[in-house]
């Protein structure tokens, strides 16, 4: 076949996620003159998949979202991420099993993104829609739909992307944004592999009255995102914004709700659940949570959040546009450092592709801003560096910068998914007090120095 000869060079991306998104509006903001660009989705339609949990913005991810989007969409932004309220807490407190507070990042309170944007330190972030936000995305963005990528072949001008339909497309580089089970990942780096971190969650959206919202609020002073971890290797976060979701006299909130348990339990008692029906999943959950936790206020909240899980799609009567239904999940990982680095070449990852992270910490949506705008900053010295010395430099980058999320994340688990006795214990929520006080003395010297 022909190659067909370009004067602007073209990428190919492959994926519409957050990321695949937000480099496509970078380039065409940042690199116009100098790229072409193409963008492709293996879904039928924008509304063909669930999109998403609620995902938290961190200052690096905020400054890397304004740097990859033009101002048309960054007004579109509080679509996404609205004002906080003045109750609100846009930051996380971490207890131990009972609801006793352990730490408490401490994030400075803003009025909105923008002003989150302009900060000069790295305490301050958002709880953010991910559908909205990849909503807003979506617009100006020309995606070619229902082409699924399976591979691609390299030749001397470029490389060929290739879809399940088998069509073919041609450009100077190709992004994989596809995912975690990415087939170009696959083909590209064959034995960078996915970790199975050795737990089961059990994650779900759904509606909050507002006295469960209330008594969330007041267990977490205010803090959006609840954290708790278990003695026997279990952990629970929730979090959500204290916005209704609905126009009714009794209003009610879209909260993302995971309970996590070591999957050795699911394996020593030989249970059998079936994970396509919701009603099974979460009264297995809700048994774990028994199972697992003391009777305390906080094990009582958790059944009864658990107990709100919708069993079936309800249509327009569900108060948000996306819902999934509730399985048990593996909780898995990619450190794009456990292979050595890769050929630096026209195809590159990006996200989750190269480096999935577990969700525990909520760094997994900033890590993909984050490649975004990298890529695209490196992108901008083509004129004068070679092209494949500015991969070579992202490469470089991404790969340290995101293993040190990746391993925090999974080290996090890891270091609490066994069983621990009172000395343990103490041991454990001494360390969590000692990074509190450290945090809060880091904190002041970045706010007020």
């Amino acid at each position: 076949m022909d190659v067909p000869t370009n004067k602007t060079q073209t990428i190919l991306i492959v994926g519409a996620g957050v990321g695949g998104l937000s480099f496509y509006h970078s380039v065409r903001k940042n690199l116009g003159k100098k790229f072409n660009v193409k963008i492709f989705d293996r879904e039928k339609s924008p509304e063909d998949r669930w999109q998403g949990y609620n995902i938290y913005i961190s200052k690096k991810g905020v400054t890397s979202l304004f740097y990859c989007t033009p101002p048309e969409l960054q007004v579109r932004f509080p679509e996404a991420m609205p004002d906080p309220t003045p109750t609100e807490y846009h930051t996380m407190l971490l207890t131990d099993h009972i609801g006793r507070k352990l730490l408490k990042i401490p994030y400075q309170k803003t009025k909105n993104i923008y002003e989150i944007e302009s900060l000069k330190h790295d305490f301050a972030g958002i709880v953010s829609y991910r559908n909205i936000l990849r909503d807003v995305l979506l617009e100006g963005v020309d995606i070619q739909w229902g082409k699924k990528c399976v591979g691609y072949e390299e030749s001397d001008d470029g490389v060929w992307a290739l879809f399940e339909d088998g069509t073919r497309e041609f450009g100077d580089l190709l992004i994989g944004a596809d995912g975690i089970n990415s087939p170009i990942r696959k083909q590209k780096v064959p034995n960078l592999e996915i970790f199975d971190l050795g737990v089961t969650s059990v994650t779900v959206d759904i509606a909050v009255p507002k006295n469960l919202a209330n008594q969330l609020m007041s267990n977490y002073s205010n803090s959006l995102i609840q954290e708790s971890i278990g003695k026997n290797g279990d952990f629970h976060f929730s979090f959500f914004r204290l916005i209704p979701i609905d126009k009714s006299d009794e209003p009610i909130y879209r909260a993302t709700l995971c309970y996590i348990y070591p999957t050795r339990y699911d394996i020593k008692d030989n249970i059998s659940i079936d994970d396509n029906d919701p009603e099974s999943v979460i009264k297995h959950a809700i048994s774990r949570i028994r199972q697992l936790r003391p009777p305390c206020e906080l094990t009582d909240l958790l059944i009864e959040l658990f107990s709100l899980v919708p069993f079936s799609h309800v249509e327009e009567k569900y108060p948000f546009r996306t819902y999934i239904p509730p399985r048990r999940r593996q909780l898995l990982d990619i450190d794009p450092l456990s292979v050595p680095p890769w050929k630096n070449d026209r195809i590159i990852l990006l996200g989750d592709a190269a480096h999935a992270t577990n969700p525990i910490l909520g760094l997994g949506a900033n890590s993909v801003l984050q490649d975004a705008y990298l890529l695209t900053k490196e992108l901008r010295n083509c004129e004068n560096d070679d092209l494949v010395e500015c991969i070579r430099r992202y490469n470089e980058q991404m790969r340290i910068r995101s293993s040190k999320d990746v391993m925090e994340s999974r080290n996090f688990i890891l270091n609490h998914q066994k069983p621990v006795g009172n000395f343990g214990l103490l041991i454990r929520y001494s360390v969590f007090r000692l990074i509190d006080v450290f945090n809060n003395i880091l904190a002041f010297i970045k706010f007020y120095i």
